[in-house]
């Protein structure tokens, strides 16, 4: 029983030191600007199509915001700290994973604490916010394991919504409790009144006892874009002319009562058309009659590309609440969506009885972090040879094509601070496509790192893998702009990475399908002419699977073991680490929890903002280097090693075997504590070599058979210094 019990205690011991090596935080200490603004939420991740709400996160008496995006299937926290906004992302794994599609914070119950609405296959489910004074969130399902029922003509029924709809969740007659107002499930555009008959029954707001007072609140009829049939008015037939009216798609209701006479008008958007509609209400609380409409706001109308959803809150902690518009979209669904500047924020300069809406910024929250629109890609280059590392992002699309936003490290390579110095790095827009997606790697094996580059043609649909070629040794200098071709076609959706796999010198390529599998493509081509073949279609075992469809790929020395780890991102937005990636035989050895909460004190896995693509470089000047990922969101987050050490001042080279034998058919090895550059001498000083960029903690092999007996100098650069070592060949 002892020996049993020995071993399994080490087996333990070996899986938590295992698992101790990939631990991280997500930063926000590293300082930046924009056209000479600071970024106060900076490595918050971008938005896109943010649905906003307020509540009380922390329990300080103050509103924070909530946000859930549609398109990362996503909720996104900030703490409010005074007038502004501090990114909190550890509140993120309080809120139910249930949440889908759309919600709507309410306080249902009366009790001072918003709850949760959201979508649900069968309708609409509710959480209660259960979170006891001085504790973190908590919830409980309002009705376990079932949809939230209203009482029908006949019978209780599931109150079915849409999943992309967004209904008015309100006190819409005014009674003391919340109704629901919803367009039809299915049939003609009118909208239905689910009554709370919670204060008539009990003379309380503690619950919602829904029954259906109608089918047609408001006497009004959506017909199509900008078509509404109202009460003694035109049909939808003749609106339309003869033409079908069109009730498929989302819809979007917000009902407020603009001009304090106790009856609210109604804010109404559909999914595929550009403007928000207001609905004006001349009946009365027990009739509501919608009488016209205009496009919102007059004189200067919204026209966001599709389905313009608001929100009614207060985002600027003045005490009257806002109007926040923002597309409620599950996914691009054009070349014409600008997901950079998708939050248009409606300043209250009125009351809050009689509010008024003036438009006061368009890119709301996004113009206080790093937001290229979505699909950002990050990558690092010391493109300036100073001896730090440059930030590039590239993305989907801007203005009509794809480019890449540059960001120079100003400060140093320990205390980074990024100042954006281009949106169109290099002029890439001159390619005219999208999906734009970029490493810097050695295609050409002369050891400077070039520019790969994959996009997708705007003229022919394809998606191809091309390069330019850098003829600087430690920074980036082109002398022909010519873009160069790899034979690699990828299919629109499809994520790669540039690495050596097998050690031979050549840079090799992985794909992440569509399936779910990992494609190795090996160079058997020249250095000046690459040539792909694929090996495999399920490398390391990474076959078929709906759970990470379309991989993203980091490799790199995660742990300072010697040994290049693989990252991985999937479409859920979730970071995998695998250990020593050229020795990987399952996908049971990735290990997914490796962000600390605060709040929880425990490691968890996380989404990040769907669709992630990680990259590496070292931040802080410590041992284990930092994940960077970017996301469908357009932003960008960091993860901070919390077991990494401050590097010493010196880089820790060193070259082996040495002395080396000429005759030896393996190569000499290089290896450092730091990404460095390395190149080679003679006693007389005369190179014999261009640079190598050797990645930290690897041994990086440089064949040296060619070389006659004799003394050798190895001078490594690092942070514009450098360090020689001497050698011996016999």
């Amino acid at each position: 029983m002892y020996k049993r019990f020995y071993w399994l205690s080490l087996f333990l011991l070996a899986g938590s030191f295992c698992h101790a090596q990939f631990t991280y935080k997500l930063d926000q200490t590293i300082k930046g600007e924009i056209d000479g603004k600071g970024l106060g939420l900076m490595w918050a991740g971008g938005l896109n199509a943010a649905q906003i709400n307020t509540m009380d996160l922390n329990g300080d008496g103050l509103q924070d915001v909530v946000v859930f995006d549609r398109t990362a299937n996503k909720v996104i926290t900030y703490l409010a700290q005074g007038n502004v906004l501090q990114y909190a992302p550890d509140y993120e794994s309080l809120f139910p994973t249930e949440i889908s599609q759309w919600m709507l914070l309410r306080d249902f119950n009366c009790d001072g604490k918003k709850d949760i609405f959201t979508s649900d296959p069968f309708g609409i489910i509710v959480f209660v916010n259960t979170t006891k004074s001085g504790k973190q969130l908590s919830w409980r399902a309002y009705n376990p394991g079932f949809p939230l029922l209203t009482a029908g003509f006949s019978s209780n029924i599931n109150l079915k919504v849409n999943e992309s709809d967004i209904p008015a969740i309100d006190d819409v007659d005014g009674d003391g409790d919340l109704d629901i107002l919803n367009v039809r499930f299915v049939g003609i555009g009118t909208v239905e009144w689910h009554k709370n008959l919670s204060i008539e029954r009990t003379g309380r707001c503690d619950s919602m006892q829904l029954q259906r007072i109608t089918q047609t609140w408001g006497e009004f009829e959506d017909c199509a874009c900008g078509k509404i049939s109202f009460s003694g008015g035109k049909t939808c037939d003749q609106l339309l002319s003869g033409g079908r009216s069109q009730h498929t798609g989302g819809k979007s209701l917000l009902s407020i009562d603009l001009n304090n006479d106790g009856i609210r008008e109604l804010f109404f958007s559909e999914e595929s058309c550009s403007n928000l509609y207001l609905l004006s209400n001349t009946g009365s609380v027990a009739n509501p009659l919608m009488s016209s409409f205009s496009n919102f706001p007059a004189g200067n109308p919204i026209t966001m590309p599709f389905f313009p959803t608001p929100y009614y809150e207060d985002v600027d902690f003045d005490g009257l609440r806002d109007l926040v518009v923002s597309p409620n979209l599950s996914s691009r669904n054009s070349l014409s969506n600008d997901f950079s500047k998708s939050l248009l924020l409606y300043k209250n300069t009125g009351t809050a009885q009689v509010p008024q809406f003036t438009l006061t910024k368009n890119n709301f929250l996004q113009e206080q972090m790093i937001d290229v629109g979505d699909f950002s890609v990050p990558a690092f280059f010391d493109f300036d040879g100073d001896g730090d590392q440059d930030l590039f992002i590239s993305t989907y699309i801007k203005g009509t094509s794809a480019t890449i936003f540059q960001f120079e490290n100003i400060n140093t390579a320990a205390v980074p601070y990024f100042k954006r110095i281009s949106d169109d790095f290099f002029g890439l827009s001159v390619l005219n496509s999208y999906n734009l997606k970029i490493q810097f790697a050695d295609m050409n094996a002369d050891g400077k790192m070039d520019l790969v580059f994959s996009s997708t043609s705007k003229v022919n649909g394809r998606t191809t893998l091309r390069y330019i070629v850098n003829s600087a040794n430690d920074r980036f200098l082109v002398e022909d702009a010519t873009s160069k071709p790899t034979n690699l076609s990828l299919s629109l959706g499809e994520n790669w990475i540039v690495v050596d796999v097998d050690q031979d010198g050549q840079t090799d390529i992985l794909v992440g399908n569509d399936t779910g599998g990992v494609e190795f493509w090996k160079n058997q081509g020249t250095p000046d002419t690459n040539t792909y073949t694929m090996i495999s279609s399920n490398f390391l075992g990474f076959g078929s699977s709906t759970d990470r469809q379309n991989l993203s790929f980091a490799i790199a020395d995660l742990d300072a073991d010697g040994k290049a780890d693989l990252v991985t991102g999937d479409q859920r937005g979730v970071l995998s680490i695998y250990r020593d990636f050229r020795t990987i035989t399952s996908d049971a050895q990735r290990v997914t929890k490796i962000l600390f909460n605060e709040l929880t004190n425990e490691y968890e896995s996380r989404n990040l903002g769907g669709r992630i693509w990680p990259t590496t470089t070292n931040l802080f000047n410590s041992t284990k280097p930092a994940i960077i990922v970017g996301n469908l969101l357009g932003g960008l987050m960091i993860l901070r090693n919390d077991e990494g050490t401050e590097l010493p001042p010196e880089p820790a080279v060193s070259i082996f075997p040495n002395p080396y034998n000429f005759s030896n058919t393996s190569p000499l090895k290089v290896k450092s504590d730091r990404d460095v550059f390395v190149r080679f001498y003679n006693t007389l000083g005369q190179p014999l070599s261009e640079n190598y960029f050797v990645p930290a903690n690897q041994d990086y092999p440089i064949n040296m058979t060619l070389l006659p007996a004799g003394v050798y100098i190895a001078q490594f650069l690092w942070n514009g210094k450098t360090y020689s070592r001497r050698f011996v060949v016999y």
